[in-house]
């Protein structure tokens, strides 16, 4: 292995902000701010230049993009600026008291996000990778709007909440088909700017008192984003950029269109509790090859739309057993716990990726799942005093 150490990068975040909280009526409440947001990308050792200030070759005969290679390296110095973005970040939300037990709510928000993350469903490893804001990458911007409704039933013994909401985002990026993802100095030369939408209901059942508590949770949601090319001139005529999945919407690697939570914990006494923790979720979004070629002897995969398919469903069972042992002196200070806990009780394996190969001996195509967690016993001792 050669230790290799990527060009470090420097930047400075300001951000400040007023907040009002104000109440016209015993009903009605109202909050709302203005929040300032300040980000400047700083000098570093080894700063790229490109012919033209673009990293990202486009070739109309071949459709496809190609990392440019810089004419130029700079050192430019921690003190001075690269880029800078000024944001301002408004937000408002309203609450309504309907009666005793129930209440109606809205918000609208606006953020900036200066550091992206950039995820490759694609790989068998989390090849993730964060980027900040500069030259080339603007900052993600934010509106999100939301609607809920809250409800107590039977004297706070249970409660329901709920809530719809859409987000619109700008300035979202992605890497482009065949990019180099491995210790990429320079992403730059493989992403394209799009933009990205979310859109959903939650619903939360709690019960709240009792010896017997817990909580029923469920997500409907869709995460998507498009990332269309950018205009260009071919010849007198103006021309776009086949971009990525050719523009249309596609899956985030975050697109869960199910995703729900079961917990129950039963305290019979002060020294027993007793927990368990389902969860399911729908299969995180990724590519497989739906076909193949033989080109010069290689066999070329082809593949589906950008994140058209799904890894299997995502489900567990989690249970634990705590164990506080009575204070045989009430004077004393120290308190002790242990926790006997089963991760994955039936042993769920998981796929965190899918990858496909040949088989060696018979020549046949196989699907290969890549599984990080099964079962996990655990034996926890706290204590405090």
């Amino acid at each position: 292995i050669i230790a290799d150490q990527f060009t470090k990068k420097y930047a400075n975040e300001l951000a400040g902000y007023v907040g009002v909280n104000q109440s016209p009526s015993k009903r009605l409440n109202l909050q709302y701010g203005l929040r300032l947001s300040y980000f400047a990308r700083l000098g570093q050792d080894e700063v790229f230049i490109y012919q033209d200030d673009n990293p990202l070759i486009y070739n109309p005969q071949t459709l496809a993009y190609s990392e440019a290679i810089p004419i130029d390296t700079v050192q430019i110095s921690r003190t001075k600026t690269q880029a800078d973005f000024f944001n301002l970040e408004p937000r408002f939300s309203v609450a309504y008291t309907l009666g005793e037990h129930n209440s109606i709510k809205a918000s609208y928000t606006r953020l900036a996000q200066y550091i992206h993350l950039l995820s490759n469903t694609n790989s068998p490893t989390p090849l993730d990778v964060w980027t900040p804001s500069g030259k080339f990458i603007k900052p993600q911007l934010l509106d999100q709007y939301s609607v809920g409704y809250f409800q107590n039933f039977k004297n706070k013994r249970y409660s329901l909440e709920t809530e719809l909401y859409y987000k619109k985002l700008k300035n979202r990026i992605d890497y482009v088909d065949g990019a180099d993802l491995i210790a990429n100095e320079a992403i730059e030369r493989v992403i394209l700017n799009g933009e990205a939408r979310a859109y959903g209901v939650e619903l939360l059942l709690k019960k709240n008192k009792g010896k017997f508590t817990g909580w029923l949770s469920y997500t409907l949601s869709e995460s998507e984003q498009r990332t269309p090319g950018r205009i260009f001139s071919n010849g007198n005529i103006e021309a776009q950029e086949i971009g990525i999945n050719r523009g249309k919407w596609y899956r985030t690697p975050y697109n869960k269109t199910h995703d729900l939570s079961l917990f129950g914990s039963y305290q019979p006494s002060k020294k027993w509790n007793f927990n368990g923790n389902f969860i399911y979720q729908t299969g995180q979004p990724t590519n497989y090859p739906v076909a193949q070629f033989v080109f010069q002897g290689l066999n070329v995969p082809l593949f589906s739309d950008r994140n058209s398919e799904r890894l299997p469903d995502y489900h567990r069972l989690d249970l634990s057993v705590s164990y506080t042992p009575k204070k045989t002196n009430p004077n004393k200070k120290w308190e002790s716990q242990w926790v006997f806990s089963l991760y994955n009780v039936y042993n769920r394996r998981n796929a965190a990726s899918i990858n496909f190969r040949r088989n060696h001996d018979t020549g046949v195509n196989q699907a290969i799942r890549t599984s990080i967690f099964g079962i996990v016993p655990a034996i926890v001792y706290n204590f405090k005093f």
